[in-house]
């Protein structure tokens, strides 16, 4: 039976009161290649700081090799274990030779001599990522791209038995990326050595990756092979745009790719929405519609809301009342006018109370009209009024045709699936 590398068990970790991954478990076997994938933000340099003990879990165990990778010395976890981050630090005046050398400081001990062994290792890492030639050259001095190298050659030079990457490839030229690529295929293939590597490129994962663990929101929402991740629907969701899954006819190898075919489309939509927002919950709304070529329109909202700055940042066309002030009938009046202009209403994740409850009044009223309305789920959750008024509102309009949504991927499928009705 293989023997598992890596292995998280119900994991939770993050920084202070922020909890960054939530009960994640997996494990990656010893040979394996993994790529961690997934949107900014998701938790994959907090899953790699865990699994390098550069942070403790708050709950759940992290083995290395079978052992808790908080109760493995240093030195021997070095042995295992080597990190490329995302950038390397060098405050001192420490040439690239200096640097790739560092690798060997757990192996030399503090008073052992530096081996004709680890003098091999160093010149081969070095060779192996193409930094031969820069190694009287300061680390300061070099560009990124060549700092990356000269972190990767320093983590080869440890010689570990698994190496983890946090997207140390994305500064490199194509030419260094497709070298330092087939350096971690030859590793793994022919040292049996234990890659994960974090990337942002699927379609390049999916040639060279065994498996690929996909994470959003702190959590792992899926683990398997290229063919089993990389689904379009669920790739859409979690990335938040739509993308598309398609098989190389000459390679055989899945690539992912968005919408491109659609671009000129957009330009040409001639598509009226009208948002319904406040509180900042209609600034994405607004950057995703516009980007996908709609004509947008928003109100009624307070003239200090940070939707209504957004919208003129953006010069969308804004229905405004004052601060503290109800919605007077000349705002409704001018709403309604807008509404009218619209093919579609949408009602974003908007928290309603009495002073904004006239909103969903309008929303309602765009329904009769003939609109489609799109309304965000969770209302419950948001509703401050006197008595559930917005959710009993909510309810009606959901009773006489009003579709419900959740996610911005989810609203702009319906929208496209609208237009074309």
């Amino acid at each position: 039976m293989e023997q598992a590398a890596l292995t998280f068990r119900g994991v939770s970790a993050g920084y202070k009161h922020r909890k960054v991954l939530d009960n994640v478990s997996f494990s990656v076997r010893e040979g394996e290649f993994v790529s961690l994938i997934g949107p900014n933000g998701c938790g994959k340099s907090t899953l790699l700081k865990t699994a390098a003990a550069l942070l403790k879990p708050l709950s759940g165990v992290v083995e290395l090799f079978g052992q808790d990778v908080h109760r493995i010395k240093p030195a021997l976890r070095a042995s295992l274990l080597g990190v490329v981050p995302q950038k390397i630090e060098s405050p001192m005046a420490f040439t690239v030779s200096q640097i790739v050398m560092n690798g060997r400081i757990s192996s030399i001990g503090r008073w052992g001599g530096i081996s004709s062994r680890d003098h091999d290792l160093v010149e081969r890492s070095m060779i192996y990522t193409d930094v031969l030639g820069l190694r009287d050259r300061y680390f300061t001095e070099l560009s990124g791209g060549e700092q990356q190298r000269v972190a990767l050659a320093m983590v080869l030079a440890q010689d570990p038995k698994i190496i983890m990457l946090d997207e140390s490839i994305s500064h490199l030229d194509i030419n260094h990326r497709q070298e330092v690529l087939q350096i971690l295929m030859n590793l793994n293939r022919e040292k049996q050595m234990t890659i994960l590597l974090v990337s942002h490129d699927l379609s390049l994962s999916a040639s060279i990756s065994d498996r690929f663990l996909l994470m959003d929101t702190g959590r792992l929402v899926k683990a398997g092979t290229p063919v089993e991740v990389l689904d379009p629907a669920l790739l859409s969701t979690v990335y938040n745009c739509d993308l598309r899954v398609q098989q190389d006819p000459y390679t055989g190898y899945l690539q992912v790719s968005g919408a491109v075919d659609s671009l000129n489309r957009r330009k040409k939509l001639n598509r009226h929405v009208h948002v319904i927002a406040g509180g900042g919950s209609g600034i994405e709304l607004y950057r995703r519609l516009l980007i996908e070529g709609y004509e947008v329109t928003t109100g009624v909202l307070n003239r200090l809301d940070s939707d209504a700055e957004a919208a003129r940042a953006l010069n969308i066309e804004v229905v405004l009342e004052q601060p503290f002030s109800p919605v007077g009938n000349d705002a409704i009046a001018e709403a309604l006018q807008m509404i009218d202009n619209a093919d579609t209403v949408i009602l974003s994740q908007v928290p309603i109370g009495s002073g904004n409850l006239v909103n969903l009044e309008l929303a309602s009223e765009a329904l009769k009209r003939g609109k489609t309305v799109l309304l965000a789920s969770g209302i419950a959750d948001r509703d401050y009024t006197e008595g559930k008024a917005a959710l009993r509102l909510v309810t009606g309009l959901m009773t006489d045709g009003a579709i419900g949504w959740q996610s911005i991927q989810e609203l702009m499928l319906q929208l496209q699936k609208h237009s074309h009705s």
